[in-house]
């Protein structure tokens, strides 16, 4: 039977240091800020913020809400960004997704600055991945995954890593952060031929491509690592994740949960890059705009 990786733990793990960093940065005058911007109601977009709302709050951080209308005009919406992203009293922003059709992502994501991007949505955040730059913010659930790992003493140097889910917010750049750790990965997506062939020789399987019972027994080998970041709803309406879990968890040699995994740490780690965001704008002397 596979140990199980406690999300909650390594939540409250990080909480001690967050706090810890809170309380340094108010001694000196710096109360760390977060604005959250939602356009439009989705009901997920909605539990997501107030999930993240109470996280922050509980760890003595200051949060700052902007609503907008779904019909608010593309480029109204991007003024109105720009005027948060230079307020020198907001350290992080949580551009909450999705945007409605109309507001291109990719436009709202060249205006945030890249020391205020709490969730590592901006070009120059996800160039830093790529070159392993340490002043960088990365997507916060590949980053769940990497402080899940490493809390649990995961060595990944020389590992053989299979990603399943090649999205640009959590496949791509996690299968890029573990390279950093050299180990050897492979990305996989729905399409890939041969899954099972792909994945029963890893010793970890990271699986995020939002599909229910995709990672069956048969893919795993005897005593794997199985990171399951998939957010799924059965037909009973449950939470479950990519894992059949009941079959895996007696073969794999560690396991996540669905829900108590990755999901989690995810809220927890968007308040560490805020942080880590007061520190570069620290370092950026008296907070002056570096136009990233």
């Amino acid at each position: 039977m596979a140990e199980l990786l406690d999300g909650k733990k390594v939540a409250a793990h990080l909480s001690e240091q967050i706090k810890e960093a809170v309380q340094e940065s108010k001694k000196i005058g710096i109360s760390p800020k977060v604005c959250f911007v939602r356009v439009g109601d989705l009901e997920d977009s909605i539990s997501y913020e107030n999930a993240a709302m109470k996280r922050f709050e509980k760890l003595g951080i200051e949060t700052m809400q902007l609503h907008f209308g779904e019909d608010i005009s593309e480029n109204e919406f991007l003024d109105k960004f720009k005027e948060v992203n230079w307020d020198v009293s907001v350290h992080g922003i949580l551009l909450l997704q999705p945007l409605p059709k109309h507001i291109d992502i990719t436009k709202a994501s060249r205006v945030m600055r890249s020391h205020k991007d709490i969730d590592g949505l901006t070009v120059m955040n996800l160039g830093k991945v790529l070159t392993n730059a340490t002043d960088r913010l990365e997507p916060c659930t590949p980053a769940a995954v990497m402080e899940m790992l490493d809390y649990y003493g995961v060595d990944l140097e020389g590992k053989n890593v299979t990603v399943v889910g090649a999205s640009a917010v959590v496949g791509k750049p996690l299968s890029l952060l573990m390279l950093n750790k050299n180990a050897t990965v492979t990305t996989c997506n729905l399409h890939t031929k041969d899954l099972v062939e792909r994945c029963k020789n890893a010793d970890v399987i990271v699986s995020c491509a939002g599909a229910i019972n995709l990672i069956q027994e048969e893919h795993v080998k005897p005593g794997a690592i199985v990171v399951d970041v998939g957010i799924n709803f059965n037909d009973e309406g449950k939470l479950v994740g990519d894992v059949d879990f009941e079959n895996v968890v007696k073969k794999a040699g560690m396991i996540t949960p669905v829900p108590g995994g990755i999901g989690a740490i995810t809220t927890t780690v968007l308040a560490q890059h805020l942080m880590k965001a007061v520190e570069y704008q620290k370092e950026a002397v008296l907070f002056v705009p570096d136009k990233h």
